[in-house]
């Protein structure tokens, strides 16, 4: 892994999130503007982005498809436990939900895939693409039911990225090619992913007041989000001796802000909604620095 890759491409995702927070503060990122821009993304950019992962065919031979979703799926109940004991632990009562959904999910799809891309490749692109599937099934099925105590929503489930990675799947499964037309239409709009989704992250920083910076229970939670649970999850990954790209893109997943549902469901199941603005704000903006020092430990 090399650190100097990371620290470049992190520090271009900063630049072109600063790029959106000074678009917001001249309005040209608004509101509205932010909601399309985002719905663009989820039903266009990210679908696009994940199907032109496979427009060559399959990047894997025999079995190894289904060793990696068999090693994601694990990955991912083990993190769900890991989310349950921690709040158990520290004895968190009071938004107890919104902690535990905090703590196990982070932005994997709208910062994590086009950071894994970035910093990472289109090999490794894949592979966030098929963690998704795994983690889907969990945020929808479990974590949002942390919140709300029962039910299931389909409609919520079958989103665009969990659509794409779906036929992402069929199409590694079969070793179907993409022409080259339908191909190179994935790859044209895949490509407005990167730059869309950090200008509408850093859009979305601009309301918070910076006296938020001082709130010392927040910069905790970053230290221990950011930093401390993914250089467990790493120390974790190391015993079982999996292939490095596979290893780097769950670590690099770990490291991402977290998620921006969190927020939504506070607001939607009466939990916090403003420490959940709050620890998305104190993530996204940390990511740039931690995700660097993560790795840099990681390779001593």
């Amino acid at each position: 892994m090399n650190i100097t890759t990371i620290v470049t491409q992190m520090t271009i995702l900063l630049l072109i999130m600063i790029v959106g927070f000074v678009g917001a503060k001249k309005n040209i990122f608004n509101d509205e503007v932010n909601v399309y821009a985002s719905n663009i993304l989820l039903k266009i950019g990210i679908p696009g982005l994940i199907i032109s992962s496979v427009k060559n065919g399959s990047p894997f031979t025999g079995n190894e498809l289904f060793n990696v979703l068999g090693i994601f799926a694990i990955f991912v109940i083990f993190t769900g436990i890991v989310s349950k004991i921690i709040v158990e632990v520290l004895h968190i009562q009071e938004n107890k939900a919104l902690w535990q959904f905090m703590i196990l999910f982070t932005n994997a799809g709208f910062m994590g895939l086009p950071a894994i891309q970035a910093i990472l490749g289109d090999k490794a692109m894949l592979y966030g693409a098929l963690f998704l599937l795994p983690l889907n099934c969990l945020m929808y099925g479990y974590g949002e039911n942390l919140f709300r105590k029962g039910g299931f929503s389909f409609k919520k489930f079958m989103n665009g990225p969990m659509i794409a990675s779906i036929i992402a799947l069929v199409l590694c499964i079969f070793n179907i090619r993409l022409p080259y037309i339908l191909a190179q239409t994935c790859t044209y709009v895949g490509n407005v992913t990167t730059p869309l989704s950090m200008m509408v992250i850093g859009a979305g920083l601009v309301k918070m007041d910076v006296k938020e910076l001082l709130d010392l229970k927040l910069w905790a939670f970053t230290i221990f989000k950011m930093i401390l649970l993914p250089l467990f999850y790493m120390f974790s990954l190391s015993l079982f001796h999996i292939d490095p790209l596979i290893e780097n893109t769950l670590i690099l997943i770990m490291c991402m802000p977290v998620a921006s549902n969190s927020s939504v469901y506070a607001f939607m199941y009466g939990e916090d909604a403003t420490l959940a603005s709050k620890a998305i704000f104190f993530t996204s903006v940390s990511c740039v620095v931690t995700i660097p020092i993560v790795f840099i430990l990681h390779t001593l």
